[in-house]
């Protein structure tokens, strides 16, 4: 799922109808928002075993099937941005013509809501295209676990532009998450004696994958400001604009490619059945993305986001067993450290909201207490 986060405040989220078509999920995640009323709910004695932990197997499943589609186009050997392309043109067509249909308007809003849809889109779909670049340089481990590192400049920007009080658990976060950093990308005037790959493109890809956390924060949080200031802007709509403008970054892509390298897809004929079954692989990804969406309306936000680490996890066992490049020590430890970090600031909001949660319902107790002594 390439870049996806969902380490934004929840507090306006519901404020969005999600009532069409599921938003894509690299990099831009949806907010999470129950379809379910409370009258809806199953009691806990007909609640199966699948129902109550279908979230977090959604999740899993999700990133399983997403790091496995990933690795396997790698392995290939084709360009992932080039595998993309017949994907993307056949979403894009397809959410724009639900779109029409629904008869929403492509933009929608104020200037100031416009303005904030092209960055919120732009975003999107600039990490999801410098994503899939990283990954032609560095290995997918690396690259899945640089760009996780935006759950905590996510939490780190908000508190600059929201002026928030840093919490504890985001104090604790950052210096493991710089660690891992450091551990992961390990440069020459701290690592000298370690031996990495002569790859002279390895700082490029590295730097890349950087870019894509900081460029999935400033998604999140435009995305965040997007729906704190409107309730009519229909998914379906982000998920058009979404889609186009990664549509847009493929192109350009094809057409560097093909006008300053002289190659790439766009009037090349001989095209082969790698790169077929590469782009049936990435349509199999759009499970992925359903399965994802699934999650986020089932599972609470704050352990969504712990879960979806797991991408780090995956692609560390895929590379390690079925490629001849072994991840040394310092690499697992900075895995590790960056996993910790989403763990903490995962479960220091997990455990916040539901402090929250008690404290509304011990006052609705209290007030609805008060009204029956006045009644009485």
């Amino acid at each position: 799922m390439a870049p996806k986060d969902s380490t934004f405040s929840e507090e306006n989220v519901d404020k969005l109808n999600f009532d069409d078509t599921p938003i894509e999920q690299i990099v831009f995640v949806p907010p999470t928002v129950s379809t379910i009323s409370i009258n809806d709910l199953p009691s806990l004695k007909k609640t199966s075993w699948f129902t109550r932990f279908s979230g977090i197997i959604y999740t899993l499943t999700a990133s399983l099937l997403f790091t496995c589609a990933t690795f396997l186009i790698k392995q290939l050997g084709v360009d992932l941005l080039d595998a993309l392309l017949i994907r993307f043109v056949f979403q894009t067509l397809f959410t724009l013509l639900f779109v029409l249909h629904k008869h929403y308007p492509l933009f929608f809003g104020s200037m100031s809501q416009i303005f904030l849809q092209i960055i919120c889109c732009a975003t999107g779909a600039g990490g999801v295209f410098i994503y899939f670049f990283a990954v032609r340089y560095v290995e997918l481990s690396d690259v899945s676990t640089l760009s996780y590192t935006r759950v905590v400049w996510t939490v780190i920007l908000s508190i600059f532009i929201y002026r928030q009080r840093p919490s504890i658990s985001s104090l604790l976060a950052l210096p493991l998450t710089l660690l891992g950093v450091i551990f992961v990308t390990q440069p020459s005037f701290l690592f000298s004696s370690v031996i990495l790959s002569n790859n002279k493109y390895r700082v490029l890809g590295l730097t890349l994958a950087m870019m894509t956390s900081f460029t999935s924060a400033i998604n999140v949080l435009s995305f965040k400001q997007l729906i704190s200031t409107s309730k009519d802007i229909k998914p379906s709509v982000i998920n058009f604009q979404y889609c186009f403008a990664v549509l847009i970054f493929l192109i350009i892509n094809q057409l560097y490619q093909r006008f300053f390298l002289h190659t790439g897809l766009l009037f090349y004929s001989n095209i082969s059945w790698k790169y077929l079954l590469a782009s049936f692989i990435c349509f199999v990804m759009i499970i992925s993305n359903l399965l994802t969406q699934k999650a986020i309306k089932r599972e609470h936000p704050a352990i969504f986001t712990l879960l979806t680490s797991a991408d780090i996890i995956f692609s560390l066992i895929l590379q390690n067993i079925f490629t001849t490049k072994r991840s040394n020590l310092f690499a697992l430890l900075g895995s590790a450290l960056v996993i910790c970090s989403v763990v903490i600031i995962g479960l220091s909001k997990f455990l916040s909201e539901q402090h929250t949660e008690k404290k509304m319902k011990l006052i609705n107790n209290q007030t609805i207490s008060k009204d029956l002594e006045e009644k009485c």
